[in-house]
Order: C-alpha cells, then structure tokens, then sequence
C-alpha cells in the first residue's frame, strides 16, 4: 500500500494484497502522483507569478499600468481564461487600467448595474456568469456587447480596501464554460494583490502629490520674500517690484510670459514684462487699450474680476486672436490689482499652448497682484510725501521771494529799477526759466525794462529790436487779451512769429510764459519767461509770475504816483515862490510912492530869483539910447547902451 505525504509517495505493503489488486493500487498512486506533479507545478506557477507581480510592484510603485497589466496577463494565463481586465472607479466612470488577451474592451464604462463588471462594484460582490450572451435581461447591454465580442463565460471580483470600492477585475471566456471554485479563489488573490498595487500607487502619488505641494508651497514663499524683499530693498522705487513680481508669477506658474499695466482711470499702460517678445512690449508700450471684451487685461478693467481664457482662439470676443497666434499664446489669466475696488493695474500672465491655470496658480497671481498693489500704495504714499515736502519747499522758496521783492520796494521806495531786476530775476530762478523779460508798453510798441541771464547781445538786440504790440509774441497777446499767455511750444504755435534773432544771437527756446502788468485793468506791460527746451511751466510757477507781475505793477505805480506828486508839490512850491515874489514887488511899489529905483531893484532881483538867472539888468530908454536902470547880478552892465539897430525908426 502506498499514501501520499506531501509531496512524497511512500510505499507499504500488505500481505493480503494479490498482484491484480497491488496492480491497480500502483496505477492509482501513479495517477495520485501526477496530479500532485500537475499541483506542484501550478502552485509554483502562481508563486512565480505572485512573485513576479510582487516584483513589479517593489520597483514600479508609480507606474500602476505595469504592475497591473502584470496582473491581467497572470490572470489570464492562470486561469485559463481568454483575457483579464482591470477596471478603476472614476465618479461614474470604469476606467481601464490593464487589459491583456484579443477580445476588444473598451477604454471606459459606464458604471451601471447593465454590465456585469459594474453590479460587481454596485453590489460589492464577485458576479459569475455562465453565459453573458443569454442574459439579455439580466444584463441587457453586457449582453449585447458580449455577442458583438463574442465572450461567453464572465468572472468579475470587485476592489475593495477598506471597505471602499475601487474597481474590478474580470476574466472571461469565449466559450460556455464556468470558472473553477479555484479559479475563482485564485482571482480573488489576484484582485488583492490589484488592489495593493493601486493602495501603494493612490499612496505613492498621494505622497509624491504633498510633497510637490510642499516644494510649491515652499518655492510660493519663496517667490513671495523674494518679492517682499524687493519692496524692502527698493523702499519707494517701484520699477523693481513690479518686474520682480510679473517674473514670479510667470515663472512659479509655468506660463511663458506676463505683463504688468498700469490703468490711469482710461487707458491701461505697458508697465513691466517677463519672457516677452521685444517686438510686442514695443507695441504694448505706444498702444495703450481702454477697458473692453477685447482682451483679458481689458476685461479686468471693464469688470474689476479675475478673468481666465482657457483658449483664446475659441473666445469669440477675443480682438487679438491674431496677434495672439502669432506669438503663439493660448491660455490667458489676468489678475486685477485693486485697492479698496479702485484699479490700479493688472497682471497677464500667457501660455503658449492650451492648459488652463490651475486654482491654486489664480490664487498665487492674486497674492502677487495684492504685493504689487502694496509696493504701488507705498510709492504713491511716499510720492505723496514728497511732494508735499516740495510743495512746502516750494511755497517757502515763493515766500521767500515775494518777502526779498517787497523787502527791495520797502528799500528802494521810489527807485524802479532794482525791483524790476529783482523781480525778473526771481521769476527765472524759481520758475527754472533760462531767461526773462519785463516789457514796458510806450504806444504801440514794448520797451525793455528789466532783464535776466542775458548775454550782452541779448540785451542790446531786445533795446534795438523791440517787440511790436501784436499776436507775434506771448507778451503782445497777453496784453490784447489781457490774460497770461502759455505756450509750450513754439514750433506748434503758427502765430509766434517774433523770434528776436533766435538761434544766431538769442539762442534757441521753446517754451514761453507771457503775463501782462496790469494797472485798473489797464494794460501798461508784460512779464515774459522762456525755456530753451520744450518744458511746459506748472499752474503753481504760472501763478508765481502772476505775482510778480502784480508785484511789478504795484512797484511802476507807486514810482508813477510818487512822480506825479513830486511834480505836483514841485508846481505848487513854484506857485507859491510866484505869489511872494509878487507881493514883494507890490509891498515895494507901495512903500516907495514916488521913488522909482527901490522898486526896479526889488523887480531886478526877484526875477533873477525866480527865473534862477544870473544876472538881470532893467533898461530904460533915453533918447537914442539905453541906460541900466537896475541890475542885479555880478555882470557888468558897461555904462549906457546904445539903441540897437534892430530898434531904428
């Protein structure tokens, strides 16, 4: 007698036994034998496989394709079935992972109880089936695809771990021919070891996935201090930030290039660019867009949103499609820079292929959009500041001057001449002119009154070639229209036509300020500024000429009063000085009744006082002659004079 130990056969013997019977015992325990060999065999074919897909496992754990097409052709092979497929969940979806044998299978499937690889995911379950192409009501739409593919016999085992459901696994036979309960426990091992492969990826990737969010996360913060500490360094430039922050935005976001632009209440204007074609930002630089549905950036200033454009050629608003294509851009994201919902800019930032941004690079650019908001409030702040301080300084400067002006008319009283210098000479510091005039009007023609910075053939050509009162020059319109005349530049004025020997002995200018003196309204001069490049003069220093020419006015007029009473006093005194002299020569006549020298003298003498002369002689006729009848003065008379002809009879 033989028995079966493992996987050895030991062989006893019975004395009872005849040779038929020990015979027969032979060939049982040689067939016992063979099928021990056969489950050897199999056995160690399913351990080679365990350990091949074990294999593939250990050194392929992100790449779940291969370990589980390793699965399938196992399955197949194994189970002595036509081909295997493996089946992941995708919301309601059955995407194929692995597939090996000739039958067609479908990429996708819906996850429906109407095929039998998803009532084995639905119910949690493995689903057997004799003949798929019979069970038309069971399976309506398996089963049509089941005749079309010609399968028969189907085995499903569903993927769960953890009490959650994955996928499935399936083998199928092209004919009518039910799997063993082996076969069966073996696809089972199989759906385990499916279901470590996809565990160990779904782990491997969800550990790769954090670590790449971790070294985003980290190259965002450090993107983000870079950034931070751009504003720090540069304080109160603002260039730097802007190009610092469209860089990282660009860069962190795997787009190609970005924009930056500043929105000045109606047009977006070119700020900052990163990666861009020198070509564009040319063309981005001198055109300048208002909001609209044109364009991304030009979206953001119509809505005030985010606006992402995942294909600008399938945009139908789109303007720039052309332009666009060209550069090869596709994908567009513009960010608004906002404070406090007013625009102050906006970021672009492009792709040059089709992959539209995803949440968490939106959400970066809006942080970057909000840094460059903060560098642009704390330049505008510090501008602010500083302009304040020169405006105070300015202010100060103009005070001052207005002081030192009055100081010069509080000194000189009724000298002109120093308060006119002074004046032109103030204007043209504080206002940064490169010289100035003040012209005097006599009739129809202006004569120079004062000057500064002028060569001395400057000032000779401005005497001998005096302007004429007319629309030729800033001074003659501001006095016909009595209003200050501005003119920025020249070369656009076509009525400027006085040009005072310009280039050869004036020297070039461009820019010219004329403010007339005004006295009642009454026009009597002009104060004129002028620049030799074209530079506009800002409404403050215009309103510091003004001031001045108040202030020229005032000094002219007290000079005119002050004159006029001076001569008025002058002809009273004479007045006087004539009515004593009067009531002398009367008082004497009275007092010398019939003594007719006393009183010639007295004639002689207040003649030559009043008449500041000196000498004065009184002559009377006798006969043919003249004889002194009084004098006064240290003249000598010569005795009696002769008639002159001239008297003849």
């Amino acid at each position: 007698m033989g028995k079966l130990y493992g996987k050895r056969v030991v062989m006893t013997a019975s004395p009872t036994d005849d040779p038929a019977s020990a015979e027969r015992r032979i060939q049982e325990l040689t067939k016992e034998l063979s099928q021990a060999r056969s489950e050897l065999a199999e056995g160690r074919e399913q351990q080679a496989a365990t350990a091949g897909i074990l294999a593939a496992l250990s050194s392929s754990l992100a790449d779940l394709r291969r370990v589980c097409a390793e699965i399938a052709a196992n399955a197949a092979r194994l189970c002595d079935a036509h081909d295997a497929a493996i089946f992941q969940v995708e919301g309601d979806l059955l995407r194929l992972v692995a597939h090996h044998g000739p039958i067609s299978t479908p990429s996708t499937l819906a996850l429906t109880r109407e095929v039998s690889v998803g009532r084995a995911i639905l119910d949690r379950r493995a689903i057997h089936v004799a003949d798929l192409q019979a069970e038309t009501d069971e399976y309506p739409e398996g089963s049509e695809r089941a005749r079309r593919d010609g399968v028969r016999t189907v085995l499903n085992v569903p993927l769960i771990p953890a009490g959650k459901t994955i996928g499935a696994i399936l083998i199928r036979r092209t004919e009518a021919r039910l799997f063993s309960d082996k076969q069966i426990a073996l696809l089972q091992t199989f759906a385990n070891q499916a279901v470590i492969a996809i565990e160990n990826t779904r782990l491997f990737e969800a550990e790769q996935a954090s670590k790449r969010e971790l070294q985003e996360s980290l190259e965002y913060q450090t993107a983000m201090s870079e950034v931070l500490g751009v504003i720090s360094r540069s304080t109160f430039e603002l260039q730097p930030v802007l190009e610092a922050v469209v860089e990282s935005a660009t860069r962190l976001c795997g787009a190609k290039r970005g924009h930056i632009f500043r929105f000045d209440g109606e047009y977006l204007r070119f700020a900052a660019a990163y990666g861009a074609w020198p070509g564009f930002t040319e063309y981005l630089k001198i055109h300048p867009s208002r909001p609209g549905r044109g364009g991304a950036s030009e979206r953001v200033a119509l809505e005030g949103r985010t606006v992402h454009i995942a294909d600008v050629l399938l945009d139908s608003e789109y303007e720039r499609v052309d332009l666009f294509s060209e550069q090869g851009y596709r994908t567009v994201l513009a960010v608004p820079m906002l404070r406090e919902g007013t625009l102050l800019g906006v970021i672009a930032i492009l792709k040059t292929h089709v992959e539209p941004f995803t949440e968490k690079q939106i959400a970066l650019v809006e942080t970057f959009a909000d840094q460059a908001v903060i560098a642009i409030e704390n330049t505008r702040l510090f501008e602010a500041e500083q302009a304040s301080k020169r405006e105070l300084q300015e202010s100060l400067q103009y005070q001052t001057a207005t002081g030192e002006v009055l100081s010069v008319i509080s000194r000189s009283k009724f000298e002109l001449q120093p308060v006119l210098d002074t004046l032109v000479q103030s204007a043209v510091r504080l206002c940064q002119a490169d010289r100035g005039f003040i012209w005097r009007l006599r009739g129809n023609v202006f004569q120079f009154a004062a000057g500064n910075k002028m060569a001395p053939e400057v000032a000779n050509f401005a005497l001998e070639h005096p302007p004429a009162l007319d629309r030729s020059t800033a001074a003659g319109r501001s006095v016909l229209e009595r209003r200050t005349i501005h003119i920025p530049d020249l070369r656009e004025d076509p009525e400027y036509s006085w040009h005072g020997g310009q280039g050869e002995r004036l020297g070039q200018y461009r820019t010219v300020l004329g403010v007339p003196l005004l006295r009642d309204g009454k026009p009597f001069g002009a104060f004129a500024l002028l620049r030799g490049a074209p530079k506009p003069f800002s409404d403050k220093q215009i309103e510091l000429v003004t001031t001045f020419a108040d202030q020229a006015a005032i000094a002219i007029e007290n000079t005119r009063l002050f004159e006029a009473e001076q001569a008025s006093k002058l002809e009273l005194q004479e007045a006087l000085d004539y009515q004593t002299a009067t009531s002398e020569v009367l008082n004497v006549i009275s007092r010398s009744k019939f003594d007719l020298q006393p009183v010639l003298d007295s004639i002689a003498q207040t003649a030559s006082g009043l008449c500041e002369l000196a000498d004065t002689a009184i002559m009377l006729r006798e006969g043919n002659q003249l004889r002194t009848a009084a004098h006064y003065g240290s003249i000598s008379t010569g005795g009696p004079w002769r008639r002159p002809s001239l008297w003849a009879e």
